[in-house]
């Protein structure tokens, strides 16, 4: 059995083979960087079918506290919510990957020496937390001892709280939370953590989105470069209303909902340079 704590590469072997749902194939590939707590499994994201429910029904089954019951109430909103459907597992500890040297993207952090791992394994130097109030609440997650411990390791904790599984909330918080991930990058003291709950949504979406607006590749680029490393499903059109709302704000614009929908997947240079000036101009909003 491995001892806790130790960092290791997850292979397909150890995985359940890609399900087709929908027309859309999960993807085959594993590259997670695990950190199990309290659990000798093996950390896993799995490939299964979309069922029909939404995060509003997560309390209604999940009365009980059993953690089980969570992950199974959180896992059918999940699955109904993304392009391509996988699941959290909670009790399996941290997990995260790799994108960029200096970028991070993961699930939540649980208890205050995942932050020491975070700093002494990976350089951490800051961490950007997209969720609410209601989701740390709902995981049982201790934040105030999460930020304490950020503070004695000298790892700058910011928040930029979205809604989970809601579009809406996404794209409203996207361009606040690149201002603050580009910012960390910038300041080159250590790599950057993005986290959402599961790091399946709203942080892979912010993660993109930075590598959309601030390097030289279209969405598609960017979605693929991301998810060909950590297989999972943020909302693509999320991304395109929000770099809509920073390309374009004359009176007269067409409604982003009546463009199609490959609108704002691509846009052109001029378009990128107000979109990077409107983003760093909120650091400190």
């Amino acid at each position: 059995m491995e001892p806790l704590g130790r960092i290791s590469w997850l292979s397909s072997s150890v995985l359940p083979p890609p399900i087709q749902s929908d027309n859309e194939t999960c993807l085959s590939s594993y590259n997670l960087l695990r950190v199990p707590i309290k659990s000798s499994k093996l950390n896993k994201i799995s490939c299964t079918m979309p069922e029909s429910e939404i995060k509003e029904n997560y309390t209604k089954n999940g009365s009980s506290g059993r953690s089980s019951s969570k992950m199974d109430e959180y896992n059918r909103a999940m699955k109904t919510m993304m392009r391509n459907p996988y699941e959290y597992h909670h009790d399996l500890g941290m997990n995260y990957t790799l994108i960029t040297e200096e970028l991070i993207v993961g699930s939540q952090p649980q208890t205050p020496e995942d932050i020491a791992h975070l700093k002494e394994e990976q350089n951490v130097a800051y961490i950007l937390n997209l969720q609410q109030d209601s989701d740390v609440e709902y995981w049982g997650i201790d934040l105030p001892s999460i930020v304490k411990r950020c503070k004695e390791l000298k790892i700058h904790h910011m928040r930029r709280p979205a809604k989970d599984f809601d579009p809406d909330s996404l794209r409203s918080i996207l361009p606040k939370a690149v201002s603050s991930l580009d910012w960390a990058i910038e300041e080159r003291k250590g790599r950057v953590y993005v986290h959402c709950t599961a790091g399946l949504g709203r942080a892979p979406a912010t993660a993109i989105a930075y590598m959309f607006w601030f390097s030289d590749m279209d969405l598609n680029a960017a979605y693929d470069e991301l998810t060909s490393k950590r297989p999972c499903g943020p909302n693509k059109r999320a991304i395109r209303g929000a770099t809509y709302d920073l390309a374009k704000d004359d009176p007269w614009k067409e409604p982003f909902e009546s463009l199609p929908d490959y609108a704002f997947e691509n846009i052109a240079d001029w378009e990128r340079k107000l979109i990077q000036q409107r983003v760093l101009a909120l650091r400190s909003a």
